[in-house]
């Protein structure tokens, strides 16, 4: 039915063309703009465009080819664009269309995988990989796995097709299971390069090109085909954690949403009301909701500012038009079934108030996304009188204007209803439950009395596995409805009137239900594994397990303990029921003991046999609270570069998670985001843990997030992270990087009067003497007395009290400028520090000059990158300073004023000594810090010795090594193939003339 007003559809012939020198036989070719297009399109992408539902449209703007990537030229009917999904294409590209309607994406996904949101962010020059519209300034959510990204009002119609990171199998050997790429549409780097044709492929203009999530090898639409299927993980293949040989069976992704969700419901319901006032009085949109539980807040964010969403154009029926003026359209509310209404979950059309009941179905449909004919569809208006909920179906007579005479003027709203002309029959489609094959679903037609056991068989018969045996098998049933749900269904049940069932309640959710076939084989024993921490330190394994039992019910015990860290009160618990693994969490999770919140997350198992021979994996720890907002932009982007469970954020757990699941491995490397403090956090740890490790001193990288960043500097790391730096090129640089040893020197406070016994099992900070100051500590940059230690103290308490501000390097300099211009020329407590302490270096008495404060240096650079010793002279009685020479630098500092001609290299510090055993006393009371950690420092003595733990580091090389070609070959002939893509494109006359 042509609606008056609204473009025309077409549906152009096909018309091959045939190039010179080529068979006749082969699949039509065509080339626009020096772009390769697929030669290898199915039958069936070619006669039905993928299920787009093309018209004619005049852009007035300019809009690029959402398959070539070129520029619409024309005064009026440019191009085609798709009336659901805004998918626009040049008629010339029409016929070599490889990507699938949004309508009908989700049908082309074997095996599904849920998407783990994020919060709302802001983003620009991205687009929304369900209706195509680019994020301008609106509220976006991104998934944290891999690039795919959506408006809060496309959540609804999402494909799940995430990464599985985790795809461990017991019954298969290493070299039996092959990986394939895992394509991504669009959003990629403009420099991208399209690893087939050479050309450039990157795009900020439109949703176009493709992108593997593994190995990041780029394509253009109709060039990633001609790729080898087979992905070899890419340039980073040496260090990332292959998915074979990792298990999770429950994600911290997974439980993330219900942790929360009744504390969201709770205020965000409070505040509804005072919220929607105030909008309304501001004029402002809804602003967007911490997304712990996005699929209430999403529902939440329609009830409360319907008008301003659609203004915003999230819940446009209609994505690719602009609404109507409010003077010429109405707006109507439109629900799939009873489970929307009950949820006011609902779909909002505008649509010109003359419309016609047929027009308002089509807009319905769009809006749902749903690609058939509107003829099987019906509207019914919706009353709710005394709570009971009453439908009337409408007929071709009735229109808008009386719709809104019944509503009272508001937005009427109705049901979408489908037509059933014969509820007794109807197709299913059953999908082979083997991940490896490559069959497409069968249908298989049924009635209300078949049960799941003749649909076995017929799925046997249909799959043509003759000789399997029915009792062998069962039907799952999954919905691909917020999330992924799976379900086994019973024997006796019969799946049609299920449906039917789940058709009046919503058709959405009818239309992303599915059916597997799959074998009963033997349950592989996967462990849900859980990391529980902030318990009493230094208690036996019998004591934390009757700690966690008390705290846990029947239903949720845990099946063993695996490893217990009693210097850091942490354990790690299996449970062999995933469901009882998921209830602890919610227990533990919100659970206190002796006045501390718990610590709980999921961590996965490594099985070493599965694990490639040589091969180094990297483990990644990220403190998300350095360099401001940094370490969180880092953590995602390194998630999606690497498997995202070899990534640990240092806020949950600390180190020991991380530590513990890469244990078991003989080689690995580990990458520090963060600052010299974390450095050092994460040494002190492995040092604690070493022994219970099979490699005690893995080889450590430094992504620099910090202030200082000294050590980074020293192993030429780079003094900051600056956003916007290449992760993936630095990635490939930890690879390359050579292996350096750094010495680690023990420090000892004993105050005066008292006598502190050296914990030798622990080199950490956690011990602490009679007034609890630290009195032991492992340095590995430096450490000081007296005026630099002061100037530290003062930023630290000016940190601790107003935290918010220090969020940016540069802010964090001027600070520390402020306070060493407030000590010129005032009178300090290190005035003559000399006269205050007494120095042996070596058991020999070192005399002082007059000073006010004492650097002893293990590393080349403090203060940001300054030398107080500096380079050392031939004639100098002194040795050039090294991290591995198992000495240390003792350093004279005359007052602030000298501290500033360090900084500024004006000046090096006063050589005082080296030695490698050191003992100071002091007379009074002095400011102290090691590694940039500062207080207050009792009257007492102080021992310097060297440890026996020595750190291994490694250290960027100045030059690159060159390595072999990781990009993907091309099968086949591929000297004809690049021929073929070399050939220049042919304008649309020359097409005619052939």
């Amino acid at each position: 039915m042509n609606v008056s007003g609204n473009p025309r559809r077409v549906r152009p012939e096909k018309q091959p063309v045939i190039l010179p020198g080529s068979d006749c036989k082969e699949t039509m070719e065509s080339l626009s703009f020096g772009r390769r297009v697929d030669i290898t399109a199915d039958t069936e992408s070619a006669d039905t465009y993928h299920h787009h539902t093309f018209v004619k449209k005049s852009f007035h703007r300019p809009t690029f080819c959402h398959h070539c990537t070129e520029m619409l030229w024309g005064i009026t009917k440019q191009g085609l664009t798709c009336e659901v999904c805004n998918f626009v294409s040049h008629e010339r590209c029409l016929y070599n269309i490889v990507t699938p309607c949004s309508s009908v994406a989700s049908d082309r996904i074997k095996e599904p995988v849920p998407h783990t949101w994020s919060d709302p962010v802001q983003a620009r020059k991205k687009f929304c990989n369900v209706c195509r519209r680019k994020f301008d300034d609106g509220v976006l959510l991104r998934c944290e796995v891999c690039e795919y990204y959506a408006h809060l009002g496309c959540l609804d119609f999402v494909v799940s097709d995430c990464r599985k990171c985790s795809n461990y199998e017991e019954s298969k050997e290493m070299g039996e299971k092959k990986f394939v790429h895992h394509w991504r549409e669009g959003n990629l780097p403009p420099s991208g390069k399209c690893a087939f044709c050479k050309c450039k492929c990157g795009t900020t203009e439109c949703l176009s090109s493709m992108k593997c999530s593994w190995c990041w090898t780029m394509a253009h639409c109709g060039c990633y085909k001609q790729l080898p299927q087979s992905c070899n993980y890419g340039a980073l293949a040496e260090i990332l954690m292959p998915r074979s040989c990792l298990s999770m069976p429950v994600t911290n992704a997974s439980v993330k949403a219900d942790l929360a969700s009744k504390d969201l419901k709770a205020n965000m319901m409070e505040n509804s009301a005072e919220t929607r006032a105030k909008d309304d009085e501001t004029g402002k949109e809804c602003q967007p909701v911490p997304m712990t539980d996005y699929n209430y807040a999403h529902g939440l964010l329609r009830q409360e500012s319907d008008v301003s969403m659609i203004e915003a154009g999230l819940f446009c029926a209609c994505p690719d038009k602009p609404c109507p003026d409010k003077a010429d359209g109405q707006i109507v509310k439109i629900y799939d079934g009873y489970i929307a209404l009950s949820k006011r979950n609902f779909k909002t059309i505008q649509v010109q108030k003359d419309a016609t009941i047929q027009q308002m179905i089509e807009a319905a449909l769009r809006a749902y996304l749903i690609k058939d004919e509107a003829s099987n569809y019906y509207l019914s208006s919706v009353s709710d009188t005394d709570g009971e909920i009453t439908e009337k179906r409408l007929s071709e007579l009735d229109n808008l204007t009386s719709l809104t005479k019944v509503s009272m003027g508001k937005a009427p709203s109705l049901f979408l209803r489908y037509e059933d002309k014969d509820t007794r029959r109807g197709t299913i489609k059953v999908f082979s439950g083997d991940p490896d094959t490559t069959s497409v679903p069968r249908p298989i037609s049924i009635n209300s009395h078949i049960s799941v056991e003749e649909v076995i068989e017929m799925a046997l018969h249909k799959f043509r596995i003759d000789d399997g045996d029915p009792n062998d098998y069962s039907l799952m049933e999954v919905v691909l409805d917020k999330g992924v749900q799976e379900r086994v269904m019973e024997r006796y049940e019969c799946p049609w009137p299920q449906l039917l069932k789940a058709r009046r309640n919503s058709l959405k959710q009818m239309k992303q239900t599915r059916y597997y076939l799959r074998k009963n084989e033997q349950p592989t024993m996967e462990l849900a594994r859980m990391y529980v921490g902030s318990l009493p330190i230094n208690l036996s394994e019998f004591k934390y397990k009757q700690i966690i039992q008390k705290m846990l019910d029947e239903d949720s015990m845990f099946a063993s303990i695996d490893m217990v860290y009693a210097q850091y009160g942490s354990a790690c618990v299996s449970f062999s029921d995933h469901e009882a693994a998921v209830k602890a969490y919610k227990i533990l999770k919100d659970t206190t003991y002796e006045d501390k919140l718990l610590t709980v997350l999921f961590i996965p198992e490594i099985h070493l046999d599965k694990l490639p021979e040589d091969h180094c994996p990297l483990l990644v720890f990220v403190n998300t609270r350095s360099g401001g907002c940094q370490g969180i932009d880092v953590q995602d982007a390194l998630r999606k570069m690497l498997n995202p469970h070899q990534v640990f954020d240092l806020d949950q757990g600390g180190p020991l998670p991380g530590l513990h699941v890469f244990s078991q491995l003989k080689e690995y490397k580990a990458l520090i985001c963060g600052g010299d403090g974390t450095v050092g956090w994460v040494l002190s740890c492995l040092d604690d843990i070493g022994q219970e490790s099979v490699c005690s001193s893995p080889p450590i990288a430094v992504l620099p997030l910090g202030t200082g960043n000294d050590l980074s500097r020293v192993l030429k790391w780079g003094g900051g992270y600056q956003q916007g730096d290449d992760l993936y090129q630095m990635l490939q640089t930890v690879m390359e990087a050579e292996e350096v040893k750094l010495d680690r020197w023990t420090v000892v406070f004993e105050p005066e009067g008292k006598h502190t016994e050296i914990d030798n099992k622990s080199n950490s900070s956690n011990s602490s003497s009679g007034d609890d100051m630290p009195n032991l500590f492992v340095m590995n940059n430096y450490f000081g007395i007296g005026i630099d230690a002061d100037l530290c103290l003062g930023f630290h308490n000016a940190r601790e009290e107003k935290p918010e501000k220090f969020n940016n390097r540069v802010y964090n300099k001027i600070v520390y400028l402020r306070q060493g211009m407030q000590k010129l020329g005032r009178k300090t407590n290190c005035r003559e520090l000399n006269k205050e302490i007494l120095i042996d270096v070596d058991n020999k008495r070192l005399k002082l000059p007059t000073l006010e404060g004492i650097l002893i240096l293990n590393i080349s650079s403090w203060g940001s990158g300054a030398d107080p010793w500096g380079s050392s002279d031939t004639q100098d009685e002194f040795q050039r300073a090294s991290h591995d020479d198992g000495m240390l630098e003792i350093i004279g500092l005359t007052g602030v004023m000298h501290l500033g001609q360090i900084q500024g290299s004006l000046r090096n510090g006063i050589r005082l000594a080296q030695a490698s055993h050191i003992r100071i006393s002091m007379k009074t009371d002095m400011p102290v810090q090691v590694d940039g950690e500062p207080w207050m420092q009792l009257s007492g003595e102080v021992v310097v010795s060297r440890s026996a733990l020595q750190a291994t580091m490694l250290k960027k090389r100045k030059h690159r090594i060159a390595r072999r070609n990781t990009e993907p070959a091309i099968s086949g002939d591929s000297a004809a193939q690049r021929d073929q893509a070399k050939l220049v494109a042919v304008n649309s006359e020359e097409i005619a003339q052939i």
